[in-house]
Order: C-alpha cells, then structure tokens, then sequence
C-alpha cells in the first residue's frame, strides 16, 4: 500500500491538504492525517507530492480510439490514438466509438483497440451501434452486446444529420427500446449516445423517442451539442433537454480555436447553459478526439485527448468557474451517466485509485490509474516507511 500526501486536493470539492491511503487499485482511506492509522496495516510507502492540484482521473465519453475524420475525405482519416496521449492528459477512463466510416474501421477492431488500451491501463468502454441504421453490433444484437460483453456500455446513434439523416423513427424507436431493454437486463447504463448533426430538426427525434416510447431522458446523452447554425435549433433544444432531466454534452473542439466556425466555443457554450438554468450537474464535456480537424497548412489534424484537460483549465480562467464545478464537467457528471458512480469521477473511499496531479502551471504532473503511474517521473518524495 502506499500513502499520498498532496497540499491540495479536489475531489472534486476542495479538501485542501489531505492524505490518501491507496491499496489493491483502490482509494481506502481519505483524511487529514492517516500515518497512525496506517501503521496498523503494516509497511507502508508514504509519499508527498509536489505543490499542484490532485483531481479525479478525467472520464471522455467520446473518443475516436481507432481514428475518425473519415467524412471529409481520404485525407481525413486519422490514425489510432496511443496510450500515452490519454496518460499525458490526465484521462483515466474513456469510451471509443466508430465515426462515420464503418466499412474500413469496424466494431471489432474497436473492441480491440479498447482492449489494447485497457492493458495499458486505461480503463475502456465503448459504444456499439453506429451513426447508420440499423445499428450494426457484435454479437446477436445491441442488447446482447450490452449484456455479454463488459466493454459495451450503450450504443451510438445519429439525429439531424445529413448523412445519416435516421429518418425511420420505427427503426430509432426499435434502438432506443433494446436499449431500455437492455438496462432492465444488463445493469449497466445502457447510453443512447447521440451525435448530433446540423439539420433544422435538431433534438426533434429525441423528443419524440420520449413523448411517444416513454424514452427515459437520462438514458440519452445527445452531444455536440454547442454547434452553431442560423438554421438548427440544436443548442435550445439541448437547453430544453437538460432541463427535462437529461444530460447534454458540448465538445471541446467545436469552435473557432479548432478552425471550426460553425461551432459554439464549449466554455461559451457551458456558460450560456448555465445562464440560461440548466443545472450543472446535467452538463458534460467530451473530447471527440481522433476526429479531424482543419490545420493551419490547408489539411488536417486530429484532435488530441489533452484538449478535455485545456477545457477544464479553460472553464477556470476563462469562464470564472471554480475548480470542484468545473471539474465535475469531465468527472463526477459523466460517471453518473456511464453509471460508474460507484467506482470512478471523486476522490473518496472505495473509488478505483485514479488520480491526477495538475503542477501551478496547468501542465500534468502525473497520472495514476488503478493505483498504478502511467505517466510521470513516478512519485515524488519519500519521506518514510511506516511499520
């Protein structure tokens, strides 16, 4: 076991200096001062950090781990993301999901690049399903990968988009209630992720899933939410969801600092949200990294998994946002939709060992996943042993 000293803890509400007791990947105690405590248990590595913040391991709903940028061409198509783009991010656990492109780029070599990860030691899910209906799956169907395999948390669809406009609402609704089916089922949370395209009909198909199936909002995460266009009402009808108890999910590389000019800026789009009283606890934030973007030579680039953490630092200096609010973007509100409440998004007792410190400059120290450094000069100071 080893005990962490940090000056500065959020969990994410600020503690302040506190220590934290980690054994078998597992956070087992959190106080003020545990070395008594400590003793009972035999030889223990204590260790102080440097001055920074320690935080939860940052949680993405919406990672292209294989690569997306496939819509915009040949020269579009991005490459698998390593390991350590996540670790250098401070990114514990992250969820992969297919783009537009599901002829070359597959769900199984999905599923194995989450495996890959996995062992790295990042935790992985992913999303079945993709943008097209009907949702192509792994094994008999989406309900059956939910429940038979562990990796598959909920399933990808697509609304108002033009490329795949899923105008048969029977084929939607027919998802959305294998979807319910498969919750009652599996346990798990079974998400309905939505991408969410520019068409005028916005969250339209949404709504009706709700008003004619009984869709429960908070099974659904429509996300891309902060586009911007003279002729979707996407980002009020996102204001109308989240106030209907859903979750809506504004992307970090959407905007005009990603060549994207048709997107809302997600600090912007985070404080509007909240202007206009949607709780915060209804509001996550994603990455969309491995998608393309346009780069500054005329091509493109893909979107790296550090633009969550420069969001999350953004929505502190930029947005006057204090830390535990703006940290619950990225971490405790995403675990409540992924239904990982119980193991990941704080800092507390029984939570798996996940944890981020931030140096005074915003830069990652290192990061701990389960326990484990994945990234950095490994820890810092050791000041004694306890036995």
């Amino acid at each position: 076991m080893r005990l962490l000293r940090s000056s500065h803890v959020f969990a994410p509400a600020e503690l302040g200096a506190q220590d934290i007791l980690i054994g078998g990947g597992r956070i087992l105690a959190v106080g003020a001062d545990l070395s008594a405590a400590s003793a009972l248990d035999g030889l223990i590595s204590v260790e102080t950090l440097p001055p920074g913040r320690l935080i939860p391991g940052l949680i993405d709903q919406h990672v292209h781990f294989i690569g997306g940028g496939e819509g915009d061409g040949p020269e579009a198509r991005m490459p698998e993301l390593a390991f350590e783009a996540f670790a250098s991010a401070g990114i514990t656990t992250a969820v992969g999901l297919l783009g537009s492109e599901i002829e070359a780029k597959t769900l199984p070599s999905l599923l194995r690049k989450a495996h890959e990860l996995d062992r790295a030691g990042l935790t992985t899910f992913i999303y079945t399903g993709a943008m097209a209906l009907p949702a192509p799956f792994l094994t008999q169907s989406v309900p059956s990968d939910i429940a038979l395999l562990d990796k598959v948390i909920g399933a990808k669809s697509a609304i108002s988009e033009r490329a795949f406009p899923n105008l048969d609402f029977a084929a939607f609704a027919a998802l959305a209630g294998s979807l319910v089916q498969a919750k009652a089922v599996s346990g798990k949370a079974a998400v309905l992720h939505l991408h969410v395209g520019r068409l005028r009909g916005g969250l339209a198909a949404l709504f009706d899933l709700i008003e004619k199936i009984d869709f429960p909002p908070s099974q659904a995460v429509p996300t891309h939410i902060n586009r911007a266009s003279d002729v979707s009402p996407v980002f009020e009808h996102g204001i109308r969801f989240a106030k209907a108890g859903g979750t809506i999910d504004f992307t970090c590389c959407l905007g005009p600092r990603d060549g994207l000019p048709a997107g809302l800026d997600p600090v912007e789009a985070v404080l509007r949200a909240l202007d206009a009283g949607v709780p915060a606890e209804r509001i996550t934030l994603s990455s969309d990294a491995g998608v393309a973007v346009p780069d500054h030579r005329g091509g493109f680039r893909a979107v790296p998994p550090a633009i969550l953490l420069c969001d999350l630092l953004r929505l502190t200096t930029e947005g006057g946002l204090d830390w535990p609010q703006a940290l619950a973007f990225v971490t405790g509100n995403v675990a409540r939709v992924l239904g990982l409440s119980s193991r990941k998004g704080a800092i507390a007792p029984g939570m798996d060992a996940d944890l981020v410190l931030v140096g005074e400059d915003g830069r990652v120290v290192w990061t701990m996943a389960a326990g484990r450094v994945v990234f950095g000069p490994g820890m810092i100071t050791r000041e004694m042993t306890v036995h």
